[in-house]
């Protein structure tokens, strides 16, 4: 009898193993295929225009101005989780300026996953002269670690409510940095970015956006907040505006 007992309990336990392995394997599923829509303000921007000519090509959405032809790139990584067709509006905006902009797509829309594939739209674009590079978030961090594995072919990086960590500083990088926060961001604190600082340049150019939240930085969500976030004062257009024209200054500079 004991044997016995012994034996359903042992199925009991295998069963129960298995039940447990099941729900978290469909929750990492969930997790990997979740993501934040872009707006539609957002999905406009994702047509071709008199002046900026969009090309989606392999795992890049590509932003070319037709009025000159253009000499500085700049690769953006997309936030956790967010439609890289988020950043579409400020790309477009960005390219009217003589930039090429290129969205990098994301395994799993998760920046980590796919650091290194700036290198191949450095590979592909030859005629770009300055590279610079960046990110939202997760994608400015994922932005960093490619900066620090190899910082050669990049004249600069551009972070919007994100900082690198200590595992991949710049500190001794020839970079120039820009760092753009939103004053009631409540996920890229200044808390956090102002702990970052060791990790980043001395002259690094820290910009904060008074009124501007986390969810702005791209146009995402609906008219949600991320989760953890604080209610902007501006407008999401108004802080896509600064986030342009900041942008625009740092690499024509």
């Amino acid at each position: 009898m004991k044997t016995g007992k012994k034996h359903i309990n042992g199925k009991r336990i295998i069963l129960l193993i298995s039940v447990i392995v099941f729900i978290l394997l469909i929750g990492v599923i969930k997790y990997l295929t979740f993501s934040l829509p872009a707006n539609e303000e957002a999905l406009l921007a994702m047509k071709s225009t008199s002046e900026v000519t969009v090309e989606e090509i392999g795992s890049t959405i590509v932003f070319t101005p037709t009025k000159t032809l253009p000499t500085k790139g700049y690769i953006y990584y997309p936030g956790g989780q967010v439609e890289p067709e988020s950043f579409a509006y400020a790309a477009s905006e960005i390219a009217k300026s003589g930039i090429m902009v290129v969205i990098q797509k994301m395994p799993f829309n998760l920046a980590m996953f796919g650091y290194n594939r700036a290198f191949q739209v450095i590979d592909t674009y030859e005629s770009i002269e300055q590279w610079y590079i960046g990110g939202f978030s997760l994608g400015g961090v994922s932005a960093c670690m490619a900066a620090f594995k190899q910082p050669e072919p990049f004249r600069g990086v551009i972070l919007y409510a994100s900082y690198t960590t200590k595992g991949y500083p710049l500190t001794d990088l020839n970079l120039e940095v820009l760092s753009l926060s939103g004053s009631n961001d409540g996920l890229a604190t200044k808390d956090k970015i102002e702990k970052a600082k060791p990790y980043l340049p001395k002259d690094t150019t820290y910009l904060e956006i008074e009124g501007g939240n986390h969810t702005q930085m791209a146009i995402y969500g609906g008219d949600n907040l991320q989760k953890g976030d604080n209610k902007a004062e501006i407008s999401r257009m108004e802080q896509q505006k600064i986030l342009i024209e900041k942008t625009t200054d740092f690499i024509l500079k």
